[in-house]
């Protein structure tokens, strides 16, 4: 398991940077830098940091809105963002990027020290959680990652619906069986007792979730149902 956490601090105030540095250096192993947010989004994209702190106010490119382009390639990475006004606009648009801390400055270095090790705690139970996973090959670019219920095409997280979710996980439990109209409509609908049986919104859903693996993946067995084919499985530890 990865021991060592990586922070990426982006603020263009150099003499601010220095304060902090060192109350930063006792909570985290690894310290990269940036000094806007056009350079931060390419340290983050080179060095895949556990921690990004940054500041709201940045040339090139804001906080907010590094932190929201951040967020939508990335929802695990921790951020915590300083400000140093407390705008209420910025901070119900700052509740939805799902930070560790929103920090108003002067930054009390006890606030910054709380938040640095809330982050490192959800990092380190996260990992702890982290084990071998099964992991479907779907094609060269294709994964399917059957514990986290994640699908990834060149370790881009492609975005499922819930019934897409629940269709693809429920033939990846078994590629050598042929589940049945009936058995996947079971499947999907089972917390809706109320609903009756559809093979249309089966067919429907199986159309809906080829668009985005290879069609390949999923074999239709005429007038049995469909079967799971992918190219290679394997269990992999995640670090």
């Amino acid at each position: 398991m990865k021991k060592e956490i990586s922070l990426l601090y982006i603020e263009d105030d150099l003499d601010i940077r220095e304060i902090y540095l060192d109350s930063i250096k006792e909570e985290v192993e690894i310290v990269y830098f940036a000094s806007d947010g056009k350079e931060g989004y390419e340290a983050y994209l080179s060095y895949n940091p556990d921690i990004i702190l940054l500041d709201i106010n940045m040339p090139k490119l804001d906080g907010l809105s590094l932190a929201k382009k951040i967020r939508e390639r990335d929802p695990n990475v921790k951020i915590i963002i300083t400000t140093a006004y407390a705008e209420q606009e910025k901070l119900l648009q700052a509740i939805e990027l799902y930070l560790i801390k929103y920090i108003l400055k002067p930054i009390d270095p006890a606030i910054l020290k709380e938040a640095l090790q809330k982050a490192k705690s959800e990092i380190l139970s996260q990992r702890e959680e982290e084990q071998e996973r099964l992991i479907y090959r779907l094609d060269e670019v294709t994964t399917w990652d059957v514990e986290a219920e994640k699908l990834y095409e060149n370790g881009v997280e492609i975005k499922l619906t819930k019934n897409e979710r629940r269709l693809l996980k429920l033939l990846s439990t078994d590629k050598d069986k042929v589940f049945s109209f009936f058995d996947i409509f079971n499947h999907i609908s089972h917390d809706d007792f109320d609903k009756e049986y559809d093979a249309n919104q089966v067919r429907a859903l199986v159309k809906l979730l080829r668009k985005k693996v290879p069609k390949e993946s999923i074999i239709n067995i005429y007038g049995e149902g469909y079967r799971f084919n992918p190219i290679e499985r394997g269990l992999v530890t995640v670090s």
